[in-house]
């Protein structure tokens, strides 16, 4: 028989699943308590019963926001050379888990900022800065084996590769996902690709 810690954790996962999906199906203006009862078949007080405050769900929401980018990168082998094949492959999975999950996290931290609430937004700042330090190191590993110019600035690559991923999947979210993500992602792949290796 499930714990009570276990079945708060479900139900906590629950609601916030059904605040996401409030988010992607209608956009931050009509994140209420009451619109995630809703789309989770409970009563506002059930709600209650598990987090504060609309704030609280939201921030957990960042959460696995952020872990389920960093799990992007994860699968980079950890003592295996740095090569572009190898960089390559980091960023495919990384667009096709994008693709997948129908860019959410992506969605989820525009949507989190046009709140204005400085927690939270400061939350979503420690998320773009855990993604690009992530992608920053990766870079930096291409430098030392050759694979990455020495002479870029690599915190600003980094930057660029979030702007890039996090532009295209809002415009692909915007167009009702009316076309393919990847292979749009290729065109843009290249470009940063070209910009950034060792000639």
């Amino acid at each position: 028989m499930a714990s009570t810690h276990e079945k708060t954790s479900v139900r906590q996962r629950q609601i916030v699943d059904a605040a996401r999906k409030v988010i992607i199906k209608y956009g931050s203006e009509h994140v209420t308590v009451r619109k995630i009862a809703e789309e989770t078949g409970v009563s506002e007080g059930a709600i209650y019963r598990h987090f504060k405050s609309k704030r609280d769900i939201l921030s957990l929401m960042i959460y696995d926001v952020e872990s389920a980018l960093l799990a992007d990168f994860k699968s980079l082998p950890k003592n295996d050379p740095m090569t572009l094949e190898t960089l390559e492959t980091v960023v495919s999975r990384h667009i096709a888990s994008v693709a997948r999950r129908r860019g959410v996290s992506f969605q989820v931290i525009a949507e989190i900022v046009s709140f204005g609430d400085k927690g939270l937004n400061q939350q979503v700042f420690d998320i773009i800065n855990s993604y690009t330090n992530r992608v920053e190191d990766i870079l930096s590993e291409g430098v030392k084996t050759g694979v990455i110019r020495a002479d870029i600035d690599l915190k600003a690559a980094a930057f660029l590769f979030f702007g890039m991923t996090q532009g295209l999947v809002n415009r692909w979210a915007l167009s009702q996902y009316s076309f393919n993500l990847e292979e749009e992602y290729l065109s843009l792949w290249k470009l940063f690709r070209e910009a950034v290796i060792r000639h």
